[in-house]
């Protein structure tokens, strides 16, 4: 039987009441950040040419700034993968590379700064969140909205303060970091593809942010982990992702579940985990589904809120027919935790148990009812 050790990897609250200042801290075994690079960086003269422009080396990119090499900046080391990509092209092989370099040089570095495209940061950074089991260092996710031959590019900032918070032994957590704020990789979302911030949290507020100097709201960090880090690279499980819309047409979605050899699907509703009445044909599918041994998951397409299958009529018929309630959870973290409970060899039924009712990785507001 597979035990999930609550105590060892689970949400930690510590007693401060007020966000504290990152101190500077000085690494006495001189262990350095490790600087992953997995983007493909075009040249800006050719992004308009076919295929996007050829690719920049990165560490060439790293040399036209001055202030990375400044005393104040923890010491750096860079590789990157050996197959760099756009951001939207990454998948579970990409996620299983990235998380065992982390592995491969966990002991001898302070934490790790990883440079990735935002279109894709957010599922990546949630996978990670899962498969780095009893994490105890610092997995910062950045990138840029602004190419790094700019004058104006935002690179530098993002990484600068991405390396500062990637140096400190308070954080044991996978987190994206952009212009001001800090947040936790599966509670974060993609909110705007023109701004230089791109990323929100609607359900857990920032772990560190910037008004003046940086601060860390210590109240919302997880607690060091008991447990040897190690990784579960298992992530191929299928996950069929549903969402719902006023011309999705009954026989499509039925079809999509008869077909797909997926272990579980994702429903993307609306509101509360509410969806067309018509004719009973939403909780029809949830039954056949579940019939075929395949776990249904509710979502909802709103930022911000909970799913209470409870709500509405339709919502009680999905919970009835064996449909489990997302919560507050984000649709990334959602697929990604189903991902790593399959992967790790639950069974459908152990997954369905756990989903909605264990906190894994500060991924979900526990309901009271669960406390």
């Amino acid at each position: 039987m597979i035990k999930f050790d609550c105590n060892s990897d689970s949400l930690g609250i510590s007693n401060a009441a007020t966000p504290q200042p990152l101190d500077m801290e000085i690494d006495t075994n001189n262990q350095e950040v490790l600087l992953i690079n997995t983007r493909n960086f075009p040249c800006v003269e050719d992004c308009n040419s076919q295929g996007g422009g050829k690719p920049r080396d990165f560490l060439e990119i790293l040399k036209q700034n001055d202030d990375l090499r400044s005393s104040g900046v923890p010491k750096f080391r860079v590789v990157q993968l050996e197959v760099l990509k756009h951001s939207a092209g990454q998948n579970h092989n990409d996620w299983i590379s990235l998380a065992n370099l982390i592995q491969a040089n966990y002991h001898t570095c302070r934490g790790f700064v990883v440079v990735n495209g935002t279109d894709n940061m957010v599922s990546t950074s949630t996978a990670l969140s899962f498969m780095l089991e009893n994490l105890g260092k610092p997995v910062v996710f950045t990138g840029s909205r602004i190419p790094p031959e700019r004058l104006y590019t935002d690179l530098w900032r993002n990484l600068i303060v991405a390396l500062l918070f990637a140096n400190c032994s308070q954080l044991n957590e996978v987190c994206i970091l952009f212009d001001e704020q800090l947040f936790r990789a599966n509670r974060s979302i993609k909110v705007s593809r023109s701004t230089l911030t791109p990323f929100d949290s609607p359900h857990f507020p920032p772990l560190a942010s910037m008004h003046g100097a940086i601060h860390l709201h210590k109240p919302f960090l997880r607690l060091h982990p008991r447990g040897q880090f190690r990784v579960m690279d298992k992530m191929q499980s299928v996950v069929l992702t549903l969402k719902l819309g006023p011309s999705l047409r009954q026989e499509v979605l039925q079809k999509a579940v008869e077909l797909t050899k997926a272990r579980a699907v994702v429903i993307i509703a609306y509101g509360d985990g509410n969806g067309p009445s018509r004719d009973g044909y939403m909780s029809n599918i949830v039954k056949k589904s579940v019939e075929r041994g395949i776990l249904v998951v509710v979502c909802t397409q709103n930022l911000y809120g909970s799913v209470n299958l409870g709500a509405y009529e339709v919502g009680e018929e999905l919970l009835k027919a064996g449909a489990v309630s997302a919560h507050d959870m984000t649709i990334e973290a959602t697929i990604m935790k189903l991902k790593y409970l399959l992967g790790v060899g639950l069974s459908t039924n152990d997954v369905k148990k756990f989903f909605s009712n264990v906190n894994l990785r500060g991924e979900l507001t526990l309901q009271k009812q669960n406390l």
